[in-house]
């Protein structure tokens, strides 16, 4: 039986290697506008899905739960006849094969996705900054002045700074020793990065980890307490309940003028359109730049009632979470507040591969604890 479950380990983590760099190469050229974005969660979808459910099938590690959930999830694709939502169903997937199959090498899944992020983000910023390819720079008006903004050979300053931010959850995701170090080069290289593409959220979000990784070193793994990783797992509910709060609230001028006006253009969506079980087609291309709200308006209350499911069940499975988990974590929720980034598998992947780990590893000590008594 063991044998079995080591095989079995082993065939997972080889697909899932091919998953992790499947899905960055496809993040990173859509990001330099190479392929279109429809076309790279069309690769993604064909190269990651199959595989899967074959390995499910073949090792008859199908749940009713999982079924269940499982065709829900197509239906409401089918239903709103909206072939992206399949995300909701990659998504609930990935999380059931990563915390069902046992034996899985996750630090080796995510030491590809690292490299493989790494090497073409560089890669192209480097051919960037040497022949000027890739240059989508532009000047914008931002509350007291203008100011100028670096693209570094992706479509946009902002799709450079989540691409960066992809890179930094997945290194964090490794198990290093020397977690205080690593902060320092990612905040510095961060800054710089920051004074080219100006690019604020993204930033933000590192700087804010770098400074909880040098504050409190090696402790970050250490483990809190049931209560606070069952609070820290609903974040998803907080982060929607104050995008839809923004929505219906009046806002002053100045701050709509900082979030570059944004507050205004989700109320004018939602008083043009409304919001509706299935989604509203006329949103569907809009400019959004919360990833809740797209979700809520465009998308409709039943897409963003799974997708809120998914979120919440990352870091539900975790009964004791580490401070590594619940920092990651956080940073994934707190980029939807600004950025329609909640399904971009290039920053769902390594949280959900760490949560799997962090998961693993307490049944593990759990199982000896109770051979040890």
């Amino acid at each position: 039986m063991e044998f079995i479950d080591t095989r079995i380990g082993m065939m997972a983590t080889k697909i899932f290697v091919f998953i992790a760099i499947t899905i960055s190469v496809t993040a990173i050229l859509s990001g330099v506008n190479l392929i279109p974005g429809n076309i790279s969660t069309t690769i993604q979808v064909l190269l990651t899905m199959p595989p899967l459910i074959l390995l499910l099938y073949l090792n008859d590690r199908f749940s009713v739960s999982f079924i269940l959930t499982f065709v829900m999830s197509v239906l409401i694709c089918i239903v709103n006849e909206a072939p992206y939502m399949i995300s909701g169903t990659m998504m609930i997937t990935f999380i059931y094969v990563l915390n069902t199959i046992p034996n899985i090498n996750y630090q080796k899944i995510l030491k590809w996705l690292t490299f493989t992020m790494f090497i073409l983000f560089v890669s192209f910023v480097f051919i960037n900054l040497v022949t000027g390819w890739g240059s989508n720079n532009y000047e914008m008006w931002r509350i007291n002045g203008y100011i100028y903004r670096k693209s570094l050979g992706f479509s946009q300053p902002n799709i450079t700074m989540m691409l960066w931010l992809s890179c930094i959850l997945s290194l964090y995701s490794l198990d290093m020793k020397m977690e205080r170090l690593t902060s320092i080069f990612i905040g510095v290289t961060t800054y710089i990065i920051y004074t080219q593409t100006q690019s604020r959220t993204s930033t933000y979000i590192i700087v804010f980890a770098c400074f909880v990784s040098i504050l409190i070193g090696n402790h970050i793994y250490d483990r809190l307490g049931k209560t606070v990783s069952k609070l820290i797992s609903l974040l998803p509910i907080l982060a929607l309940l104050i995008s839809i709060y923004a929505l219906f609230h009046s806002y002053s001028l100045g701050l709509d003028s900082i979030l570059s006006g944004r507050l205004s253009l989700y109320q004018q969506f939602y008083s043009t359109y409304g919001i509706h079980f299935l989604k509203t087609p006329q949103l569907e291309n809009a400019m959004f730049d919360n990833g809740y709200l797209q979700a809520l308006l465009a998308k409709g209350i039943i897409f963003t009632v799974q997708l809120l499911c998914i979120l919440i069940l990352i870091g539900w499975k975790v009964t004791q979470m580490r401070i590594k988990d619940m920092l990651l974590f956080g940073m994934y929720i707190a980029i939807g507040f600004t950025e329609t980034a909640l399904q971009h598998f290039e920053l769902f992947l390594p949280v959900v591969i760490l949560m799997a780990q962090s998961n693993n590893m307490m049944q593990e000590d759990r199982y000896e604890h109770t051979i040890n008594k």
